[in-house]
């Protein structure tokens, strides 16, 4: 009886590993990508998220450990306008049979400031994302595995419904500091602003990395003080020269938000998005 139940208890832990190294790869650009992700398929899929927590997206550099996570998998979610274009390299390389869903060619950009181009930074609007994204989302899962494309739709559904709980919460956090001034390293927060009615006053880099002249910077010292702005937000993974200077200058205090977030995948974003939204209410009360 013992040898018999011990040899059932293996074959058990055995099937039980091989449906687990039999699930499908799906593979997204950056936190909240994968977390959305993990929220649609639970155990229907192995999720995982290219760029580390921490890291700058525009200055990423995929190791070649990376190349071989996406030869195993099916379906990769890039931003694109941009923001990623290093997850298509990589792509490239890593062949196979991978789907590759650029989101950006699903939602409504906004047209960037002062350059050609648009906007990537579409996933700090949750009703954008409710409303585009999670289509887009399900119609890429429905393709690459059919099988579960009902529990998937399923999913979407009931997370559509979470992010207009999402949006009704932020709308009344941020309420107290609609119509609120605040200055920018860069231009991620427009989305995000327009939402729930905050005005991105000035910009320190347009183009992330350029210098600005000298006749730049004192234009731009002046705006910030003209703007009325009670924060210039910073990101917690790229140190700006320029915006310690301009705090120095005008008195304006530095505050550091993180557009693209980090940790656990199930219920991130919600996370992500109401941390951002007490950073704010913090920065321009």
């Amino acid at each position: 009886m013992f040898s018999a139940s011990a040899l059932l208890l293996v074959l058990q832990f055995a099937f039980a590993a091989s449906a687990w190294a039999a699930q499908p790869k799906v593979v997204a650009t950056i936190f909240p990508l994968a977390s959305w992700l993990a929220e649609l398929t639970e155990d229907t899929a192995e999720v995982e998220q290219l760029l580390p927590a921490g890291a700058n997206p525009h200055m990423f550099e995929p190791p070649p450990a990376q190349v071989r996570a996406l030869s195993q998998a099916i379906l990769l979610v890039t931003v694109g306008a941009g923001l990623d274009d290093w997850a298509g390299k990589i792509a490239v390389a890593a062949g196979g049979n991978l789907h590759v869903l650029r989101l950006a060619d699903r939602v409504p950009l906004l047209p960037l400031t002062g350059e050609q181009g648009r906007d990537p930074h579409f996933w700090l609007d949750p009703i954008l994302v409710r409303d585009h994204v999670m289509p887009a989302l399900t119609d890429a899962l429905a393709r690459v595995a059919p099988q579960h494309a009902g529990a998937h739709a399923a999913r979407a559904r009931q997370w559509s419904e979470e992010l207009s709980r999402l949006d009704e919460r932020l709308r009344q956090e941020l309420a107290p500091v609609r119509g609120r001034a605040y200055i920018a390293v860069h231009s991620a927060w427009r989305y995000f602003a327009h939402r729930y009615g905050l005005v991105e006053a000035a910009t320190v880099e347009p183009v992330p990395g350029r210098e600005l002249s000298a006749k730049e910077m004192i234009a731009l010292v002046e705006q910030v003080r003209r703007s009325g702005a009670r924060a210039l937000i910073v990101e917690p993974y790229v140190f700006s020269k320029v915006a310690s200077q301009i705090a120095a200058e005008t008195g304006i205090r530095l505050v550091t938000v993180d557009p693209f977030g980090g940790g656990a995948l199930h219920g991130g974003y919600i996370r992500l998005m109401e941390a951002n939204a007490r950073a704010f209410v913090e920065a321009l009360r």
